[in-house]
């Protein structure tokens, strides 16, 4: 029984891995070329089993429906291909658990690899956009409340990243994949606390990562323990021998060529971009927070986010935002309203890369803004440091 359940594992990690959503730089994406037949699985799964007709997503992608669905399909067809391969194999027995746990090993590295970068690049937990700062803290949804308080300390960032490429490295090298797998399923039950606590999306996926550490330790569970009550005469397992070394590349060029695609792999991005630091790269052309100086309309600030959003915030600290393209030629920002469909052209003055004043046209409402940039330095919780001694 134990050999059926260790292949159901495998056969149900295996499939998990290939069919989420995971976008890489250099690495072979393998669920754009599956996924549409798994998703044909999910809508009929939706559909007659889980009663979803209209408007269902079938779509595989982070915390959404379709994914815990999918969950659910792999459940019973990694049962079906763990009871096919006892069938085709009746008479010899095939254990894919040492696969598995060296599959994991390396998939673990990757992952936290390219997480723990983009920490310490502030491409995740980024300096919180200006709109963000003008949100009185009561409409702030837990998730952006964390993200943002996390964003504002690039010494914390700078950790929580460091820890994560250590564990990815020392997952490299037999001497320290123990003590790395141990730190690693510490970090990922505090990523898995964090997501549920602050209801971030990415709640399915941390559970996988975290049960995907449990994995290779679990044989060392007994040793562990031994260890840390101080019990006498303890002995690691015979299974790390088997377990660490049976199935890795016997050839040192072939290792380090696995390893220096997964730095390529890591690194990309941002050989790209040459954005090492997010918080001191430079922003698009008029990104900031401005107030308005003649407010006849009900507005009080305008917002020029990173990824391209004209975003309004009323007197009474209601945001509407618009997905924009800039038109330096012409000075003219046109803005689309993804509810209703519709475009609409503003003009725009402008002075040292500054907005100064727009107009136009937006839902049938005349709107003339004359704006003057906010100085987000001088937001005395911008300038806090480090202290010592409380004041």
């Amino acid at each position: 029984m134990k050999t059926i359940f260790w292949n159901f594992l495998s056969v149900f990690c295996l499939l998990f891995i290939l069919t989420f959503k995971f976008e890489y730089s250099i690495l072979p994406e393998i669920y754009q070329w599956i996924n549409p037949f798994f998703e044909k699985i999910v809508s009929f799964s939706g559909e007659y089993l889980f009663g979803r007709k209209e408007g269902f997503n079938p779509e595989i992608s982070s915390d959404s429906l379709g994914l815990y669905i999918h969950a659910f399909n792999l459940i019973w067809i990694s049962i079906s291909l763990t009871i096919l391969l006892k069938v085709l194999f009746k008479n010899k027995e095939v254990n894919l658990r040492l696969y598995l746990f060296n599959s994991l090993v390396f998939y673990l590295s990757i992952q936290l690899l390219i997480y723990g970068l983009d920490k310490v690049f502030k491409a995740q937990f980024f300096f919180p956009e200006p709109n963000t700062l003008f949100t009185p803290i009561k409409d702030l949804s837990k998730d952006i409340m964390y993200w943002s308080t996390i964003g504002l300390s690039r010494g914390y960032s700078l950790f929580l990243g460091g820890a994560e490429i250590l564990v990815a490295v020392f997952l490299w090298f037999r001497k320290t994949r123990l003590i790395a797998i141990v730190l690693g399923t510490g970090i990922m039950i505090n990523v898995v606390a964090v997501n549920f606590s602050f209801d971030i999306s990415v709640k399915v996926y941390s559970l996988f990562l975290l049960l995907s550490f449990i994995i290779p330790l679990s044989p060392y569970f007994n040793y562990l323990y031994g260890v840390f009550t101080q019990k006498e005469n303890i002995q690691k397992p015979k299974e790390e021998t088997e377990i660490f070394t049976k199935f890795q590349p016997k050839k040192s060029l072939l290792k380090a060529g696995i390893i220096s695609l997964f730095l390529l792999e890591g690194f990309t991005p941002y050989l790209q971009t040459g954005n090492f630091n997010d918080d001191t790269f430079e922003r698009p052309k008029f990104h900031g927070a401005y107030s308005v100086i003649e407010n006849e309309m009900g507005i009080k600030n305008v917002f020029i986010h990173r990824y391209g959003y004209l975003i309004f915030q009323n007197e009474k600290d209601e945001f509407q935002d618009f997905k924009m393209e800039l038109d330096s030629v012409n000075n003219k920002i046109l803005i689309f309203d993804y509810r209703t469909k519709k475009k609409f052209p503003l003009n725009y003055k402008s002075e040292k890369n500054t907005l100064t004043w727009i107009e136009g046209k937006i839902l049938n409402q005349e709107i003339t803004l004359q704006l003057n940039k906010v100085d987000l330095s001088n937001f005395q919780k911008m300038q806090s440091g480090f202290n010592w001694v409380i004041k």
